[in-house]
């Protein structure tokens, strides 16, 4: 099994790998960063645990088998405030009636329904299901490629360090 340093990015086999406190957090180092940031005096120590016979440690839980969708997926479509206007509406609702089905206040309502307030991701699931319309759209990101990322297309926590050291 290996690791990648979470400084340099380098992979490390697991026998090399060294834990250790960096500025708060846990990290997981290759030999020469940790010797490097020990000289630094930067690095501390985890604390050690120690298993007692009562204590029964648990596997990790796993992964599910397909990937849930996250809330940032979706994106509200821009003329949300003229189909929310035109589907109450059509009801014969009120702004008062609204906000009372979704659980939010009549000011909100306006807010959204002027296009001063653009509704979060549960708010339009909750119109789109009160209202039967269609509110929310998966994110497409421009220049988005069906290959995997390459090594450059992500910073280590050491290249932060440095970008900041070189400014």
């Amino acid at each position: 099994m290996s690791y990648y340093c979470e400084m340099c990015g380098r992979e490390i086999d697991a026998r090399e790998a060294k834990k250790a406190i960096v500025e708060g957090s846990l990290l997981i180092l290759c030999p020469q960063c940790y010797t490097r940031l020990s000289k630094q005096g930067v690095v501390k120590e985890p604390p050690v645990q120690t298993q007692s016979k009562q204590v029964k440690q648990t596997p990790p839980p796993k992964p599910p088998s397909r990937p849930a969708r996250r809330p940032e997926e979706y994106e509200v479509v821009e003329d949300y405030a003229t189909r929310i206007k035109n589907a109450r509406e059509k009801l014969g609702w009120s702004q008062e009636v609204l906000a009372v089905k979704v659980g939010e206040s009549v000011n909100t309502i306006k807010r959204i329904e002027a296009g001063k307030l653009k509704p979060s991701i549960e708010l339009a699931r909750k119109l789109e299901r009160i209202l039967g319309i269609k509110l929310l759209e998966p994110v497409v990101e421009e220049g988005e490629s069906t290959s995997r990322a390459s090594s450059k297309d992500y910073l280590t926590i050491g290249d932060l360090i440095r970008l900041n050291e070189e400014e």
